[in-house]
């Protein structure tokens, strides 16, 4: 039995970068504020205006929202979808028949979604939305490519393309791992003789370094804000929207678990008592050395 519980221990972080899927881009820290309940309120209201249509949160109930957000009666109200109550829990408008129907899959419910994807993950991936005529919606997104879903945010960051220093980037290293596949068939082939061998060797090497300076430049864009070109301008400029957006990820992470805004108080308070303990446990043991150096 220990043997196995060590085992699944050590597989945990295996399991975990497997999950990961590698890095993608952009890759910026998200940096949410917990304690900032003006973010997370601004983060309430755009997950209602422009989220909430598609995607529900079940397990998070509007009167705990307005309990933890300090939202009067009036303004969680205003979150509200259709008839819904206070104590109800956060429902999404669409019919579940009729968006399978319209997208091929019921949206997803988002209450752990921070949980799950991770904050930054969050941030990136609704900055990462560019134009891309082949997709169903127009759209594709360089943090999870193939995207199935709208740019539900376009109206307020405006519409972006691929800047030209990315797409020559992705293009040497598309070309670079389409020519490494042929020079690998190449060298497996029983056929070839040792010459054409090590040229083939040498040429995979020269490839390989090409798309490593390729990646590098990709993270240098990335790091620089310079992956996406904006081609039609949104209601914001490109500093409110990640502002928003980092609202709207400090919202969901609070759903995700909104014991820490709680837990960080108390965590506080217990640490004041743990140094009250500290003094006073040093006095104590003061006054029994006292009597041990008497005897």
């Amino acid at each position: 039995m220990k043997k196995l519980i060590s085992a699944i221990l050590f597989l945990l972080p295996v399991a975990a970068l497997a999950a990961g899927g590698g890095t993608t881009h952009p890759n910026q820290k998200a940096n949410i504020n917990y304690s900032d309940k003006a973010s997370l309120q601004n983060g309430a209201k755009l997950y209602a205006n422009y989220c909430q249509g598609c995607h529900s949160m079940q397990y998070v109930r509007y009167s705990r929202i307005a309990q933890d957000l300090d939202l009067t009666e009036e303004e969680a109200e205003q979150l509200i979808l259709g008839e819904g109550k206070l104590g109800d829990t956060m429902d999404k408008a669409m019919d579940p028949d009729l968006a399978k129907k319209w997208f091929g899959v019921n949206p997803l419910d988002l209450s752990l979604a921070a949980r799950v994807r991770g904050n930054d993950w969050l941030y990136n991936y609704l900055r990462a939305f560019y134009i891309d005529k082949s997709r169903p919606f127009d759209v594709n997104n360089t943090v999870f490519p193939g995207v199935g879903m709208p740019h539900i945010l376009a109206d307020l960051q405006g519409l972006q393309v691929k800047s030209d220093e990315l797409l020559a980037a992705e293009e040497v290293i598309s070309m670079g791992k389409a020519r490494m596949d042929e020079l690998k068939a190449a060298i497996k082939d029983p056929e070839s003789s040792a010459e054409a061998v090590a040229k083939a060797e040498e040429g995979v090497a020269l490839i390989e370094e090409e798309i490593h300076d390729a990646q590098l430049e990709i993270a240098r864009l990335s790091r620089e804000g310079k992956m996406f070109t904006i081609v039609e301008e949104g209601e914001m400029t490109p500093e409110e929207y990640d502002h928003a957006v980092r609202d709207l990820v400090a919202f969901m992470a609070y759903t995700a678990n909104p014991v820490k805004l709680k837990s960080k108080a108390i965590g506080l308070w217990v640490m004041l008592f743990l140094l009250i303990l500290l003094v006073l446990a040093y006095f104590l043991k003061k006054e029994f050395w006292k009597d041990i150096k008497k005897k």
